[in-house]
């Protein structure tokens, strides 16, 4: 009998180089998705900043459903190669990518699950964004839909 836990559904992807200020939101709007089935995993892109201690402090909390990866030498190679590298650790049968600065609603996951799910011949889910201006506050939206 495997000790191993079950493979989630859905890998988050969320590659940063950086990011400090935005990190703790994004990785947050995972933990607050609707739909539980997932792993995170974080990528760690050569950060010089306070994002590797923070993406670190989450994998600490969550092991066995987050986890933080960096390049060999804790080198900078990119974004391409940062989502490569967490493909290649992903466990999930579906994969799903965001960026430090990306925070998702609670029923992302869900909702592309859900269509996934009900159409097998779809490979790629996309939904709408939101421009997210936190600093605007002061007579203007901080929404702008896409």
């Amino acid at each position: 009998m495997s000790t191993q836990p079950a493979a989630p559904r859905v890998s988050a992807i969320l590659i940063f180089l950086n990011g400090e200020a935005y990190i703790a939101e994004a990785i947050e709007s995972i933990i607050a998705q609707t739909f539980s089935d997932w792993e995170l995993i974080l990528v760690d892109d050569g950060t010089t900043d306070g994002a590797t201690a923070i993406a670190s402090s989450y994998a600490a909390r969550d092991p066995q459903r987050i986890r933080l990866i960096e390049h060999p030498g804790h080198a900078n190679r990119g974004m391409s190669a940062s989502r490569n590298a967490g493909i290649a650790a992903a466990r999930g049968d579906i994969v799903a990518f965001l960026d430090a600065d990306d925070s998702w609603l609670p029923h992302r996951l869900a909702a592309h699950v859900q269509i996934l799910d009900r159409h097998p011949e779809v490979g790629v889910v996309y939904g709408g964004m939101m421009w997210w201006r936190s600093w605007i506050t002061e007579g203007r939206s901080r929404f702008k839909p896409w």
